[in-house]
């Protein structure tokens, strides 16, 4: 599966370069993400970034792949990959896809991977996170050093893409740290690093080539407790029964010609 790069300029070719790291290389992570956010003291670079990246969210630099959010049900559409996927980095992978309107690039998360590192050891120089013990995600392969958090809020806060009813996304750091430093139990931040990502025509393309499953399920899966059973669960609503017989039609035998005689 190719990558692409992080920014809004299209597919790379194999010889540019992604920020990448392995799910579970914790000390690549967490020196491309300590990286970023101790640029974070140079506040206006920092909101400059996360403003620059929700911009590309909003003005639909995304695809018309995912649609949007079904706002009754609460639900939102996922990639489930196929058992026969082997790409290290999306094996197993369950990935939500990003509600948008636009026409470039397709965006989502990897939600069912978590790191083996917390946010306090991602952020140890930021007071407000240095002692959250919540584990961050691998989100995809794409810009590793970018992180992002899935939160819930009743209001509509500022810098943040709404995903479905009162869950947003955010790549804004200050919104980041308020989104931990937060006493409600309702916000319920889920950080995630990096993103997947494809050219219009790439993910269809491995659709049709059987690397991928669509479902539409519940939004609130991207906060589950059981990270690992979501795939085994959604892969096995998402696939075909094994068990599915297909039955032809009976076979009608054919009629007789009749002989006319002569008058």
């Amino acid at each position: 599966m190719a990558l692409l790069n992080a920014d809004c300029e299209g597919p790379q070719s194999e010889s540019m370069k992604v920020h990448k790291a392995m799910p579970g290389s914790d000390q690549a992570i967490i020196a491309d993400s300590r990286g970023v956010w101790k640029a974070r003291k140079s506040a206006g670079r920092s909101r400059g970034l996360a403003s620059f990246l929700l911009a590309c969210v909003l003005s639909g630099m995304l695809g018309p792949m995912a649609r949007a959010a079904d706002e009754s049900k609460n639900k939102l559409e996922f990639l489930i990959a196929r058992n026969q996927v082997n790409d290290p980095f999306f094996h197993h992978s369950v990935v939500v896809m990003l509600p948008t309107t636009g026409t470039v690039l397709i965006v989502g998360l990897i939600i069912n991977k978590p790191t083996r590192i917390t946010i306090g050891k991602l952020f140890p120089d930021i007071p407000e996170l240095k002692s959250k013990t919540d584990e961050a995600f691998f989100g995809g392969p794409v810009d590793i050093r970018t992180p992002s958090i899935v939160f819930k809020s009743a209001s509509t806060p500022e810098n943040a893409l709404k995903l479905y009813g009162d869950v947003y996304l955010t790549f804004d750091p200050d919104l980041i740290s308020k989104s931990f430093q937060s006493r409600s139990s309702d916000s319920r931040p889920r950080l995630f690093l990096g993103r997947a990502q494809w050219a219009p025509g790439q993910l269809q393309n491995e659709i049709r080539r059987g690397g991928w499953y669509r479902l539409q399920a519940e939004g609130d899966l991207i906060f589950s407790s059981r990270p690992e059973d979501l795939w085994p669960t959604l892969h096995a609503r998402a696939a075909p029964s094994k068990y599915i017989q297909y039955r032809l039609p009976p076979r009608i035998a054919p009629v007789p010609r009749q002989k006319i005689s002569a008058m």
